[in-house]
C-alpha cells in the first residue's frame, strides 16, 4: 500500500516512477514547512547546502502537492541541516531563498517525546506531545539527532527553555 503523502516526479534525472515522499515531520531532517514563491519553486542545490544532493530538484513535487486555489507558490517539507548556522545554510532559505513557516524540534528531555513549533526566527508557536504515545513517534535516534542539528541556533531555545523547566520541577 503506497504511502499518502506528496508525490514528487523526479523529473531532473528524466525517471518515470513517481516517488513517494513520506518522510515529512517522521525523520530528523525533513521538519521545516518552507512556503514557496511560483519563481523559485523550480531552483535546484548547486551545492551550496551542505549534506544535500546537488540538484534536489523538486518543483515538479511542489507545484503537484499544493493547492493553486490558495494563491501561487506552495509550500514544501525541506531539509534542516545546516540551519544551525547564522545566517542558516538549510535549504530553505539557500535552495529556494524563502523563510520557513514553522520548524519542528524535538524537545531534549529523557525520552525527547515532546516537540515544540518555532517560526524563523526561533519563537515559539506551539509544542506538544503526540497523543498516540511512544508507537506513534518517530524512533528516537531520529529525535535525539533532530535536536542534534539545531542544538545552540535559535531554533533550539524554546525546546531548550522547556526542557530546563521540566529538569527543575
Amino acid at each position: 500500500m503506497p504511502c499518502p503523502c506528496s508525490i514528487l516526479v523526479h523529473q531532473y534525472y528524466h525517471i518515470k516512477t513517481i516517488y513517494l515522499v513520506c518522510v515529512a515531520f517522521n525523520d530528523w531532517n525533513h521538519v521545516d514547512l518552507t512556503t514557496m514563491n511560483d519563481g523559485d519553486s523550480d531552483n535546484q542545490n548547486d551545492g551550496r547546502v551542505k549534506g544535500i544532493a546537488v540538484g534536489n530538484f523538486l518543483g515538479e513535487g511542489i507545484r503537484r502537492a499544493s493547492l493553486p486555489e490558495l494563491g501561487p507558490g506552495g509550500s514544501w517539507s525541506t531539509c534542516a541541516l545546516g540551519c544551525s548556522q547564522d545566517p542558516p545554510q538549510d535549504v530553505a532559505h539557500v535552495q529556494f531563498r524563502s523563510r520557513i513557516a514553522f520548524k519542528l524540534v524535538w524537545v531534549p528531555n529523557e525520552q525527547y517525546d515532546t516537540f515544540v513549533l518555532v517560526d524563523d526566527d526561533g519563537k515559539l508557536l506551539a509544542r506538544g506531545t503526540p497523543s498516540d504515545g511512544p508507537g506513534g513517534l518517530p524512533a528516537l535516534r531520529e529525535r535525539v539527532q533532530n535536536y542534534r542539528i539545531m542544538e545552540g541556533s535559535k531554533y533550539s531555545r524554546a525546546a531548550d527553555r522547556i526542557a530546563s523547566n521540566a529538569a527543575a520541577e
